[in-house]
């Protein structure tokens, strides 16, 4: 009766028996990529230091600034990320598929807000083909900056860490993946008009929508450079926030990639600790990632751990002994430096892993059993047949902890039309999960067993 039972969740089956879950310094048991780990480590506090500087030096960044000067303005600003990145593009040639720069514009203030007049405002995408480009994963960051007055368009607002520090994230990520071959598409999305009402990520995510993206995930950058708040003068520079929604319930897909980023920097940075903000943004605010989420793709938004409200939409001034403005000296660098890399390794395992596997599910659900039978359809090449490089690692964790645990792995085998994996725990007491592993060991993300 239990082989039946099991045969008609499952189809066919290859039961992996466990004895008790697997215990190592990364609870996931995912051992580091040598290539990742080299990648990470050319991620330079010199270079990000460098961009800021020079993103600094355009005086405004503002969405209505100039367009024309070439030493000021949100003009000048991308012609400088357009040549920055056209440059590292070009030693790709014989390395990596080329990645492609491509300025765009989209129609702004025509509904009025948080415009003085109609134009069409600037933005740049950096597309990092994969050689298999069968998926997307997109990091974003805002140009734009901003003063008290958000109609100011001509005021000193350096923005260097609103958003300069999310800039220097994806210009390393341009800079180090131009000549690394990963087998899914990287996007870079420098976005304007963030400052108006996120304008230049609703036309992003629209587009994606309506173009039909193969977005795997979608990572905004926003604010990851400051490491002491306002107020309290506490600090945390060992810590960075990671903000993931949930409509259904915990197990978004959204908190899925948010608890992947924090498995990704406990293997590759482990000296900054990600923690998981279960909500889509800070109180009466926002960030580029909602409107990605609002077109149904999986996105999440990393942040600092500790907000200073005196640097933030400020004018630049000293006043009662305290410093005001979106400086430089207030970006603490080498947390940025450690932030950057973690999203450099999250976006490289994202683009080496495998497809996520179907239809995981709890094949006993009805079955008054205290073991557990998790099944799923097995992930299959594009021309339908299994693919056999391809392992699963099947997770599980407790109702009221974040973190994914390895219970083992099971082989892909091409002849199943299914695959299922038992262990001792109790269905009831237990989320489980499973995740495809590529023969070098990156991980897709997890689908949960429903």
């Amino acid at each position: 009766m239990k082989r039946l039972f099991i045969l008609l969740f499952a189809c066919v089956t290859v039961v992996a028996a466990c004895q008790k879950p697997v215990d190592t310094a990364c609870p996931s048991g995912i051992p580091a990529d040598p290539v990742i780990s080299a990648a990470v480590a050319q991620v330079s506090s010199d270079s990000i230091r460098t961009w800021i500087e020079e993103l600094v030096g355009f005086h405004t960044r503002h969405t209505l600034s100039t367009q024309t000067d070439p030493e000021r303005g949100i003009g000048a600003a991308v012609h400088y990320l357009v040549t920055r990145c056209e440059t590292w593009a070009s030693r790709a040639e014989g390395v990596r598929p080329v990645p492609v720069v491509e300025v765009i514009h989209y129609p702004a203030g025509e509904k009025g807000g948080r415009y003085d007049r109609v134009l069409q405002a600037p933005q740049v995408m950096v597309t990092l083909p994969g050689t298999k480009a069968e998926r997307e994963i997109l990091l974003s960051a805002h140009i734009d900056t901003r003063v008290a007055d958000v109609m100011d368009s001509t005021s000193f607002a350096p923005g260097a860490n609103d958003d300069g520090s999310g800039l220097a994230c994806l210009l390393e990520v341009v800079r180090i993946l131009s000549e690394i071959p990963l087998e899914q598409t990287v996007k870079c999305l420098f976005v304007s008009g963030e400052e108006q009402g996120l304008d230049g990520s609703k036309f992003m995510a629209a587009r994606a929508k309506e173009e039909g993206w193969p977005v795997l995930a979608m990572i905004n950058n926003d604010m990851i450079g400051n490491a002491q708040a306002s107020g309290t003068g506490l600090v945390e520079d060992h810590k960075v926030r990671v903000f993931s929604e949930s409509r259904n319930g915990e197990d978004s897909d959204h908190r899925q990639l948010a608890r992947y980023i924090r498995e990704t920097a406990q293997i590759y940075v482990p000296d900054q600790e990600v923690k998981l903000i279960y909500r889509n943004d800070r109180y009466g605010r926002s960030g580029d990632h909602t409107p990605f989420l609002r077109e149904g793709f999986t996105a999440v938004r990393m942040s600092e751990y500790c907000e200073n409200y005196d640097r933030t939409h400020q004018d630049v001034r000293t006043e009662n002994g305290i410093d005001y403005g979106d400086l430089l000296s207030g970006v603490d660098i080498p947390s940025l430096t450690r932030n950057i890399r973690i999203n450099l390794a999250t976006a490289m395992s994202l683009a080496q892993a495998p497809a996520r596997p179907e239809n995981a599910r709890i094949a006993n659900a009805r079955a008054l059993e205290n073991h557990t039978v998790i099944a799923w359809d097995p992930v299959r090449l594009g021309n339908g047949q299994v693919d056999p490089a391809v392992s699963y690692q099947v997770l599980y964790r407790e109702t009221d902890q974040p973190a994914w645990q390895s219970l083992g792995t099971v082989p892909a085998d091409p002849a199943l039309f299914a695959q299922t994996f038992q262990c001792p725990l109790s269905k009831d007491n237990y989320f489980f999960a499973v995740r495809a592993l590529s023969a070098a060991g990156q991980p897709s993300l997890p689908a949960v067993a429903r």
